[in-house]
């Protein structure tokens, strides 16, 4: 006898018989046939009915002749809670009558006591059969069970295309009890125009290659269709094993959510919150196809919700919207909450506004203190999971648009503050300013002070402080009039409007961009000057492109690492002329276009400002 080399899992036995001598030999026989086997023994009944409580025994091999219970009296005991468990049989007293009647009990084997050791072998064998053929049905119970409970629809289809079995998924998919489906070919369930595709390419795939995936027009016993994710797989019997997913509601999610980001676009150029609301109720009435809802902005002022726009199909079920007052109604609860309400049957509810509404199911979509939105339907859980989902994603879109509508509101609000700033700068100082100069003038005509020409250079330092502020000020206004503009042309006109010296220009550009051209040549005057100034005169200053925008650079002294975060600051200079508002206007230009402005050093050693995220019209 060789020992097993097998790796299959541990079997535990549980031997009892009334003569320990004999038991104990049986154990030492079958461990050594199969080191898989470990072997417990009682003497009694009533002991092995207490090991099998308290430990988890594979198999059972029991005596029949023994005092109190006989074998197939505790047969009957271990059959009683464990149905399933192996029972051996092993006696010395063999007759047909015992026998027949053990089988007759559900015995799994029987086999008759010897005197050779060679029964040893046999019944370590019947062991090993019965405990291999219990797991082996205990693990296809537990296949069944997972496909009965499974969402998929399962099928298994013989070799001439009949099903022989189908779980309740499946039948459900296709409106047919299973006792229908069963015995019945595959072609009960596909439109007739389809099945010819089916059999001449599909199932010719599979006994290829064993597996199939796609997508089928699935036919219910209603005469209705849906759109099946169907997958296909062969089996080593020629068996065909079908799992198919209703995917009609992930395509419709799929489709809502491509229409939804087309209305985020909408939303994004909405200028108004009453625009905001009309995208919001449109797109749930058609893209999500809730037909009844409507849209409430807070009042701030009376602390109330009012309606701003609502569906055809809310006024026919509740009239005009009404405005809820602080506390009143689901829409109220929601708007206080700040989190979404979904009720499947509002009837019932005590915080509904009208007790004799006809709406039964309830989304209450709050927009982050801005306001709700209400949807409804006159049917109970008429909201699933996904409608849910969806309305909130338009939820979240119009409370991102009411926000940026606030958000440039405000800044409107400021540009008008500053454009009145800009005008006194322009206009009420600069009068007065000119009135100085002129008299000063006066002034050096008529005597000669060396005190005036201290006075001269702070007035011409307060005209071009007065000229850079108005520029900057100019320069933070959201107000663009964008066009294609050639940046080496462009280029060209700005170095011929400021004082060069004998500084050079070199324009490597063959850009086009998009952008404000009275801005732009602002600012790249300034960045023209701010080289000119820093680079003693002689300094050579180069535009080139980039991927994305383009860059000015110079081969003057450069920035150093200290000052790389303070540049762009207004008031900053380091040369005793400047204004310290060169820079800050390059980078307010840069912001109202949404450009970035990164400060590196050139190839030749001097500063090398670079103008990123630029709408390029191409070169």
């Amino acid at each position: 006898m060789q020992p097993s080399t097998s790796t299959s899992e541990s079997i535990r036995v549980l031997h009892v018989d009334d003569e320990p001598d004999l038991a104990d030999l049986v154990a030492t026989f079958l461990e050594r046939e199969d080191e898989r086997l470990t072997v417990e023994t009682a003497a009694t009944v009533a002991d092995g009915m207490a090991r099998l409580d308290e430990t988890n025994i594979d198999c059972v091999v029991s005596d029949y002749e023994m005092p109190g219970r006989n074998g197939l009296e505790f047969l009957e005991a271990v059959r009683t809670g464990r149905p399933d468990l192996p029972f051996i049989l092993f006696t010395g007293m063999g007759n047909e009558a015992i026998a027949s009647e053990a089988i007759s009990a559900g015995v799994t084997d029987y086999l008759q006591k010897e005197t050779s050791t060679e029964q040893y072998t046999i019944l370590a064998n019947r062991v090993i059969n019965a405990v291999e053929r219990a797991r082996a049905e205990q693990a296809e119970q537990r296949h069944l069970r997972a496909i009965e409970t499974a969402q998929e629809g399962i099928s298994i289809l013989n070799a001439d295309g009949e099903f022989i079995y189908v779980n309740e998924a499946y039948a459900a998919l296709y409106g047919y009890d299973r006792e229908e489906i069963l015995g019945a070919h595959w072609s009960l369930l596909y439109p007739d125009q389809d099945t010819q595709t089916i059999r001449e390419t599909i199932l010719p795939s599979v006994r290829a290659n064993g597996f199939w995936r796609g997508e089928t027009i699935g036919l219910r016993a209603d005469g209705s269709t849906f759109l099946e994710d169907h997958r296909l797989a062969t089996t080593d019997h020629g068996e065909l094993v079908c799992t198919v997913l209703d995917t009609t509601e992930q395509r419709r999610q799929k489709q809502a959510i491509e229409e939804l980001h087309s209305s985020a676009r909408a939303f994004i150029q909405a200028e108004t919150a009453e625009e905001v609301a009309e995208i919001a109720v449109t797109a749930v009435r058609d893209i999500l196809e809730m037909p009844a809802n409507g849209f409430h902005r807070y009042d701030g002022t009376d602390d109330r919700l009012v309606p701003v726009t609502w569906t055809d199909r809310t006024e026919e079920l509740v009239g005009e919207p009404p405005v809820f007052e602080s506390g009143e109604g689901i829409a109220w609860e929601a708007f206080a909450a700040g989190e979404p309400l979904v009720y499947d049957d509002i009837a019932t509810n005590d915080k509904r506004y009208n007790p004799d509404t006809p709406i039964r199911s309830q989304l209450a979509l709050p927009l982050d203190g801005r306001g709700v939105h209400l949807i409804g339907a006159p049917e109970p859980a008429a909201f699933d999971e996904t409608d849910v989902s969806l309305a909130k994603t338009v939820a979240a879109h119009a409370t991102a648009a009411l926000e940026r509508v606030e958000r440039e509101r405000e800044l409107t609000r400021q540009n008008e503050r500053l454009a009145t700033f800009t005008d006194i700068v322009s206009h009420d100082l600069r009068n007065p300013l000119n009135v100085a100069i002129g008299r000063l003038e006066l002034a050096q005509d008529a005597c000669d002070c060396p005190h005036l020409a201290d006075v001269d250079q702070a007035l011409r330092r307060t005209e071009t402080l007065l000229d850079d502020l108005y520029a900057f000020a100019r320069a933070g206004t959201v107000t663009l009039d964008p066009e294609n503009v050639d940046l080496t042309n462009l280029c060209r006109t700005c170095w011929g409007h400021i004082e060069t010296g004998a500084a050079t220009l070199v324009t490597d550009s063959q850009q086009v961009i998009h952008a404000d051209r009275s801005r732009v040549r602002e600012l790249m005057e300034n960045l023209f000057s701010n080289a000119i100034r820093h680079g003693d005169g002689a300094v050579t200053v180069t535009v080139g492109d980039l991927e994305d925008g383009f860059y000015v650079a110079d081969d003057g002294p450069g920035i150093s690492d200290a000052d790389t975060d303070v540049v762009f600051d207004y008031g900053y200079s380091t040369s005793e002329d400047g204004t310290g508002f060169g820079l800050s206007i390059v980078r307010e230009i840069a912001d109202v276009h949404g450009w970035d402005v990164r400060i590196t050093d050139s190839d030749a050693g001097g500063a090398r400002f670079e103008i990123l995220n630029v709408e390029t019209i191409g070169t």
